[in-house]
């Protein structure tokens, strides 16, 4: 019995924050209201305030409850065997658009994110989500480039936090648009972009390469 009404509280929970979802991302924070999310969800105002506080509480939950796709990338790299390449690494931030692009929750959440809610002080929860996931996207970029490239004195390139905010601006722009204005915006290409702001290491890294090969004939001559 009690394992039932566990139950009949987690569906009754799923289908609120589904509407919520629904409506947040339809209507926008601002303009919803509990009486649209209780008919959206098929429930009374009662039962919605039975387990929200308020409509922040909901909003909590709400993008709490959808993990966006890079939140679990990994902030450092104990070896460069395990550390991504750059193809790699612009494929897997990529892969993380395409994914939102396809679960109709990241899609609603990501709306809401970027586009339903005004990032002023009564949506806090939102600016903080979203800095959440935008941070676990640069720290994995630093993370992955300066494991692989240094400069001569074996430090960090300088360059690689600019880099990785260029990054981060990307896709956070792309998502931006495409949420916007789908035909705009192709997606697919982002890897292909990611690369080429990482160019300038690779080329770099490249050189660095090939004067190490020529000291080394040098030496042998």
């Amino acid at each position: 019995m009690v394992r039932k009404r566990k139950e009949d509280v987690e569906i009754t929970l799923g289908l609120m924050l589904d509407a919520a979802e629904e409506v947040f991302s339809r209507r926008g924070y601002a303009q919803a209201t509990f009486q649209e999310i209780a008919e959206q969800a098929g429930l009374t105002r009662g039962a919605i305030y039975w387990h929200f506080k308020d409509k922040e509480a909901l909003l909590d939950a709400v993008l709490h409850r959808a993990p966006l796709p890079w939140d679990q990338l990994p902030a450092h790299f104990n070896s460069l065997r395990r550390t991504p390449t750059v193809k790699q690494l612009s494929r897997t931030l990529g892969d993380g658009l395409q994914q939102i692009v396809a679960d109709p929750h990241l899609h609603r959440v990501t709306l809401i994110l970027l586009h339903r809610t005004e990032l002023v002080a009564e949506n806090y929860l939102v600016y903080c989500r979203l800095t959440r996931a935008l941070n676990c996207i640069k720290r994995y970029i630093v993370a992955a480039l300066n494991m692989r490239f240094k400069d001569a004195d074996g430090s960090p390139c300088r360059d690689i936090p600019t880099i990785a905010t260029s990054i981060k601006t990307l896709l956070t722009g792309s998502m931006y648009e495409w949420l916007l204005n789908q035909g705009e915006v192709d997606l697919k290409r982002i890897p292909a972009m990611i690369e080429a702001l990482c160019s300038p290491l690779l080329s770099n890294h490249q050189t660095s390469l090939r004067s190490a090969c020529f000291s080394t004939e040098s030496v042998v001559v």
